[in-house]
Protein backbone atom coordinates (compact mmCIF):
# COMPACT_ATOMS: atom_id res chain seq x y z
CA UNK A 1 0.00 0.00 0.00
CA UNK A 2 1.21 3.24 -1.04
CA UNK A 3 1.73 6.75 1.34
CA UNK A 4 0.33 9.35 -0.48
CA UNK A 5 1.32 13.26 0.28
CA UNK A 6 0.24 16.80 -0.74
CA UNK A 7 3.08 18.76 1.09
CA UNK A 8 2.81 22.76 0.53
CA UNK A 9 4.77 25.53 1.12
CA UNK A 10 5.25 28.63 2.99
CA UNK A 11 2.29 30.85 2.35
CA UNK A 12 2.68 33.94 4.37
CA UNK A 13 -1.26 34.64 4.45
CA UNK A 14 -2.00 33.26 1.09
CA UNK A 15 -4.66 30.38 0.57
CA UNK A 16 -2.99 27.58 -1.18
CA UNK A 17 -3.86 26.11 -4.55
CA UNK A 18 -3.86 22.72 -5.14
CA UNK A 19 -2.44 20.89 -7.86
CA UNK A 20 -2.61 17.50 -6.83
CA UNK A 21 -5.81 16.25 -6.46
CA UNK A 22 -4.78 12.49 -5.72
CA UNK A 23 -3.60 12.25 -1.95
CA UNK A 24 -4.09 10.61 1.93
CA UNK A 25 -2.51 13.49 3.80
CA UNK A 26 -1.40 16.79 3.83
CA UNK A 27 1.60 18.36 4.94
CA UNK A 28 2.80 22.37 5.73
CA UNK A 29 5.87 23.59 6.97
CA UNK A 30 4.17 26.41 8.85
CA UNK A 31 4.28 30.49 8.27
CA UNK A 32 0.58 30.36 7.87
CA UNK A 33 0.33 33.72 9.16
CA UNK A 34 0.07 37.01 7.07
CA UNK A 35 3.42 38.91 7.06
CA UNK A 36 1.49 41.98 5.41
CA UNK A 37 2.82 44.80 7.16
CA UNK A 38 5.65 44.19 8.59
CA UNK A 39 7.47 42.15 5.44
CA UNK A 40 9.44 45.94 4.78
CA UNK A 41 10.32 46.06 8.38
CA UNK A 42 11.39 43.04 8.59
CA UNK A 43 13.98 43.91 5.68
CA UNK A 44 14.86 46.98 7.33
CA UNK A 45 15.78 44.85 9.81
CA UNK A 46 17.93 42.30 7.93
CA UNK A 47 19.85 44.94 6.48
CA UNK A 48 20.32 47.07 9.30
CA UNK A 49 19.98 46.01 12.96
CA UNK A 50 20.33 41.94 12.81
CA UNK A 51 21.74 42.61 16.36
CA UNK A 52 18.85 43.63 17.97
CA UNK A 53 16.28 40.97 17.98
CA UNK A 54 13.47 41.50 15.46
CA UNK A 55 10.76 42.16 18.05
CA UNK A 56 12.13 44.50 20.13
CA UNK A 57 13.21 46.41 16.24
CA UNK A 58 9.43 46.41 15.51
CA UNK A 59 7.75 47.96 18.79
CA UNK A 60 10.92 50.85 18.29
CA UNK A 61 9.82 51.25 14.97
CA UNK A 62 6.26 51.42 14.97
CA UNK A 63 5.04 51.00 18.31
CA UNK A 64 3.41 48.28 20.44
CA UNK A 65 -0.41 49.51 19.74
CA UNK A 66 0.07 48.75 15.76
CA UNK A 67 2.20 45.98 16.10
CA UNK A 68 -0.30 44.15 18.33
CA UNK A 69 -3.34 45.40 15.83
CA UNK A 70 -0.85 43.83 12.90
CA UNK A 71 -0.16 40.68 15.56
CA UNK A 72 -4.13 39.87 15.83
CA UNK A 73 -4.76 40.51 12.02
CA UNK A 74 -1.90 37.96 10.92
CA UNK A 75 -3.18 34.80 13.35
CA UNK A 76 -6.66 35.75 12.28
CA UNK A 77 -5.67 34.86 8.45
CA UNK A 78 -3.24 32.13 9.58
CA UNK A 79 -6.46 30.49 11.16
CA UNK A 80 -8.24 30.63 7.78
CA UNK A 81 -5.84 29.12 6.18
CA UNK A 82 -5.39 25.99 8.54
CA UNK A 83 -9.51 25.88 8.76
CA UNK A 84 -9.56 25.11 5.25
CA UNK A 85 -6.55 22.55 5.05
CA UNK A 86 -8.88 21.17 7.69
CA UNK A 87 -11.28 21.22 5.50
CA UNK A 88 -10.26 18.46 3.59
CA UNK A 89 -11.29 16.05 5.97
CA UNK A 90 -7.62 14.32 5.66
CA UNK A 91 -4.48 14.62 8.26
CA UNK A 92 -2.53 17.69 7.79
CA UNK A 93 0.72 17.50 9.80
CA UNK A 94 2.18 21.10 10.62
CA UNK A 95 4.40 22.47 12.56
CA UNK A 96 4.43 25.95 13.37
CA UNK A 97 7.05 28.58 11.29
CA UNK A 98 8.34 32.15 12.36
CA UNK A 99 5.48 34.31 11.43
CA UNK A 100 3.17 31.90 13.78
CA UNK A 101 3.73 33.91 16.86
CA UNK A 102 4.35 30.04 18.80
CA UNK A 103 7.77 31.12 20.61
CA UNK A 104 8.74 29.22 24.29
CA UNK A 105 9.11 32.26 26.54
CA UNK A 106 12.77 33.66 27.11
CA UNK A 107 13.98 35.20 30.05
CA UNK A 108 16.36 37.41 28.44
CA UNK A 109 16.36 40.96 28.77
CA UNK A 110 19.53 41.92 27.11
CA UNK A 111 18.35 41.15 23.33
CA UNK A 112 21.19 43.62 21.36
CA UNK A 113 23.75 41.91 22.58
CA UNK A 114 25.47 39.05 21.04
CA UNK A 115 25.04 36.28 23.56
CA UNK A 116 21.83 37.33 24.96
CA UNK A 117 20.58 37.78 21.81
CA UNK A 118 21.51 33.69 20.73
CA UNK A 119 20.09 33.35 24.36
CA UNK A 120 16.82 34.39 23.43
CA UNK A 121 16.77 32.97 20.50
CA UNK A 122 16.88 29.31 21.60
CA UNK A 123 14.85 29.98 24.32
CA UNK A 124 12.45 30.94 21.81
CA UNK A 125 12.59 27.92 19.39
CA UNK A 126 11.95 25.52 22.21
CA UNK A 127 8.06 26.36 22.11
CA UNK A 128 6.24 23.07 22.68
CA UNK A 129 3.20 23.85 20.39
CA UNK A 130 1.82 26.20 17.76
CA UNK A 131 -0.06 28.79 18.76
CA UNK A 132 -3.63 27.65 19.84
CA UNK A 133 -5.45 30.16 18.47
CA UNK A 134 -4.41 28.76 14.66
CA UNK A 135 -5.35 25.25 16.05
CA UNK A 136 -8.32 25.15 18.50
CA UNK A 137 -10.98 22.47 17.60
CA UNK A 138 -9.68 21.64 14.03
CA UNK A 139 -9.61 17.77 14.26
CA UNK A 140 -7.60 16.96 11.13
CA UNK A 141 -4.94 19.05 12.53
CA UNK A 142 -2.24 17.41 13.83
CA UNK A 143 0.25 19.57 15.54
CA UNK A 144 4.47 17.66 15.14
CA UNK A 145 5.89 20.57 17.48
CA UNK A 146 8.69 18.21 19.46
CA UNK A 147 5.48 15.34 19.12
CA UNK A 148 5.74 11.83 17.33
CA UNK A 149 2.54 10.34 15.33
CA UNK A 150 2.76 6.94 14.74
CA UNK A 151 0.82 5.35 11.81
CA UNK A 152 0.35 2.34 10.32
CA UNK A 153 2.97 2.47 7.39
CA UNK A 154 5.01 5.46 8.94
CA UNK A 155 6.15 7.83 11.66
CA UNK A 156 6.38 11.84 11.44
CA UNK A 157 7.95 14.01 14.26
CA UNK A 158 8.47 17.65 13.83
CA UNK A 159 10.70 20.90 14.47
CA UNK A 160 9.20 24.68 14.09
CA UNK A 161 9.99 28.07 14.34
CA UNK A 162 13.83 28.32 13.36
CA UNK A 163 14.41 30.66 10.81
CA UNK A 164 18.16 30.30 11.20
CA UNK A 165 21.39 28.26 12.22
CA UNK A 166 21.15 27.54 16.37
CA UNK A 167 24.91 25.89 16.86
CA UNK A 168 26.26 29.14 18.39
CA UNK A 169 29.56 27.15 17.06
CA UNK A 170 28.89 28.64 14.05
CA UNK A 171 29.78 32.32 15.41
CA UNK A 172 31.58 31.33 18.37
CA UNK A 173 33.97 34.20 17.57
CA UNK A 174 31.73 36.19 19.15
CA UNK A 175 31.43 34.54 22.68
CA UNK A 176 33.44 33.86 25.88
CA UNK A 177 34.20 30.37 26.37
CA UNK A 178 31.90 30.49 29.34
CA UNK A 179 29.06 31.72 27.67
CA UNK A 180 29.84 29.14 24.37
CA UNK A 181 29.44 26.77 27.04
CA UNK A 182 26.51 28.09 28.40
CA UNK A 183 24.87 28.21 24.91
CA UNK A 184 25.67 24.70 23.94
CA UNK A 185 23.67 23.73 26.56
CA UNK A 186 20.72 24.98 25.46
CA UNK A 187 21.63 24.03 21.87
CA UNK A 188 21.76 20.29 23.71
CA UNK A 189 18.26 20.19 25.03
CA UNK A 190 16.70 21.28 21.69
CA UNK A 191 18.66 17.87 20.43
CA UNK A 192 17.88 15.77 23.39
CA UNK A 193 14.11 16.75 23.01
CA UNK A 194 14.11 15.21 19.51
CA UNK A 195 15.81 12.21 20.15
CA UNK A 196 13.82 11.38 23.32
CA UNK A 197 11.09 11.45 20.56
CA UNK A 198 12.56 10.03 18.09
CA UNK A 199 12.86 6.74 20.14
CA UNK A 200 9.08 6.15 20.44
CA UNK A 201 8.99 5.93 16.23
CA UNK A 202 8.32 2.05 15.50
CA UNK A 203 11.44 1.63 13.76
CA UNK A 204 10.29 -0.64 11.15
CA UNK A 205 8.34 1.87 9.26
CA UNK A 206 9.87 5.33 7.42
CA UNK A 207 9.71 8.16 9.23
CA UNK A 208 9.33 12.57 7.87
CA UNK A 209 10.77 14.75 9.60
CA UNK A 210 9.05 18.18 9.17
CA UNK A 211 11.20 20.97 9.88
CA UNK A 212 10.19 24.35 9.75
CA UNK A 213 13.85 25.06 8.21
CA UNK A 214 15.68 23.39 6.37
CA UNK A 215 18.81 21.92 7.25
CA UNK A 216 21.90 23.65 7.20
CA UNK A 217 24.92 23.64 4.59
CA UNK A 218 22.61 22.58 1.71
CA UNK A 219 21.92 23.55 -1.74
CA UNK A 220 18.34 24.64 -0.02
CA UNK A 221 19.30 27.25 2.15
CA UNK A 222 21.49 29.39 0.58
CA UNK A 223 20.43 32.94 1.19
CA UNK A 224 20.00 34.98 -1.98
CA UNK A 225 19.40 39.00 -1.26
CA UNK A 226 22.17 41.02 -2.41
CA UNK A 227 21.36 43.99 0.04
CA UNK A 228 21.57 41.63 2.77
CA UNK A 229 24.92 40.95 4.77
CA UNK A 230 24.13 37.45 4.85
CA UNK A 231 23.85 37.36 0.60
CA UNK A 232 25.25 33.54 -0.81
CA UNK A 233 25.37 32.26 3.51
CA UNK A 234 23.45 29.27 4.90
CA UNK A 235 20.65 30.18 6.79
CA UNK A 236 19.27 26.64 7.18
CA UNK A 237 18.65 24.96 10.45
CA UNK A 238 21.41 23.05 12.40
CA UNK A 239 19.47 21.14 14.59
CA UNK A 240 17.73 19.76 11.43
CA UNK A 241 21.01 19.10 10.16
CA UNK A 242 22.34 17.10 12.85
CA UNK A 243 18.72 15.69 13.00
CA UNK A 244 19.23 14.36 9.52
CA UNK A 245 22.92 13.15 9.17
CA UNK A 246 22.71 11.44 12.99
CA UNK A 247 18.84 9.76 12.34
CA UNK A 248 19.16 9.19 8.80
CA UNK A 249 15.41 9.42 8.21
CA UNK A 250 13.95 9.06 5.19
CA UNK A 251 12.20 12.09 4.34
CA UNK A 252 12.80 15.60 5.87
CA UNK A 253 10.87 18.49 4.99
CA UNK A 254 11.13 22.29 5.32
CA UNK A 255 10.72 25.76 3.95
CA UNK A 256 11.72 28.91 4.99
CA UNK A 257 14.16 29.58 2.63
CA UNK A 258 12.28 31.34 -0.06
CA UNK A 259 14.86 31.18 -2.66
CA UNK A 260 14.31 27.14 -3.39
CA UNK A 261 11.95 24.66 -4.31
CA UNK A 262 13.59 21.57 -4.83
CA UNK A 263 15.20 18.86 -3.51
CA UNK A 264 18.91 17.50 -1.68
CA UNK A 265 20.34 15.02 -0.25
CA UNK A 266 22.31 14.30 3.54
CA UNK A 267 23.31 10.77 3.24
CA UNK A 268 20.12 8.13 2.73
CA UNK A 269 17.69 11.34 3.55
CA UNK A 270 16.00 12.99 0.99
CA UNK A 271 15.57 17.03 1.86
CA UNK A 272 12.49 19.00 0.51
CA UNK A 273 12.70 22.66 0.47
CA UNK A 274 8.49 22.87 -0.65
CA UNK A 275 9.01 26.39 -1.91
CA UNK A 276 7.11 29.50 -1.16
CA UNK A 277 3.50 30.87 -2.22
CA UNK A 278 -0.11 29.38 -3.09
CA UNK A 279 1.37 28.21 -6.18
CA UNK A 280 3.91 25.42 -5.49
CA UNK A 281 2.85 21.76 -4.38
CA UNK A 282 4.84 18.83 -3.83
CA UNK A 283 3.36 15.00 -4.42
CA UNK A 284 5.21 12.63 -2.39
CA UNK A 285 4.20 8.87 -2.63
CA UNK A 286 6.38 6.34 -0.30
CA UNK A 287 5.79 2.60 -0.90
CA UNK A 288 7.92 -0.03 0.93
CA UNK A 289 9.59 1.93 2.85
CA UNK A 290 11.07 4.25 -0.34
CA UNK A 291 10.06 7.11 -1.93
CA UNK A 292 8.00 5.89 -5.12
CA UNK A 293 7.18 9.41 -7.06
CA UNK A 294 8.45 13.25 -6.14
CA UNK A 295 7.03 15.36 -7.99
CA UNK A 296 7.07 20.05 -8.13
CA UNK A 297 4.80 21.80 -8.91
CA UNK A 298 5.11 25.50 -9.30
CA UNK A 299 1.38 26.75 -11.08
CA UNK A 300 1.17 30.35 -13.05
CA UNK A 301 1.64 33.24 -10.56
Amino acid sequence: MSLKFLIIGDLHGQKPKIYFKDFDYIIAPGDFCSDKGLRPLTKKWMKESKKMHFSTFILKSIGKKKYDLLNKESLKVGRKILEYLNSFDKPVFIVPGNWDQSYGESRSDKEEDDFYSRKYFLEAVMGNKTNPFLTKNLENIYDCQFKLYKFSNFNILGYGLSSNAEDPIIKKELYTKNQLMHLRKKYKIILSRLDETYRKRSKDLPTIFLSHNVPYNTKLDILLNKESKFHKKHFGSTVTSDFCRKYQPLICIGGHMHEHFGKDKIGRTTVINTGFGKDVNTYLEIESNKIKKLKFHRGKK
